[in-house]
């Protein structure tokens, strides 16, 4: 499976279709081990881009919003997964 079908996947795009192949495809361009850009960082932070996507109505049908389901795939790919806040001045 190459990078862009792993993270569609991780983003459940086949459900919830947000973003285009060369949008992904651009984001892919972006990983760097050195920098702690990883597949999983970078799915995290499209994780959190859909989470905003706001509840649908359409005449008398309302489709919610994904918020919750979002926010848990993104959860998922968090790096630091103790719970605790990582200070950016490393104190």
């Amino acid at each position: 499976m190459d990078n862009l079908a792993k993270l569609k996947q991780m983003i459940d795009e086949e459900n919830y279709p947000y973003f285009d192949d060369e949008y992904l495809l651009a984001r892919l361009e972006q990983i760097d081990k050195e920098e702690g850009i990883t597949l999983e960082s970078i799915a995290r932070d499209l994780c959190l881009i859909k989470a905003g996507i706001e509840e649908i109505k359409l005449g008398d049908i309302t489709i919610p919003s994904p918020r919750k389901h979002f926010l848990m795939l993104a959860s998922k790919y968090r790096s630091n997964m103790t719970g605790a806040t990582v200070r950016a001045d490393e104190y």
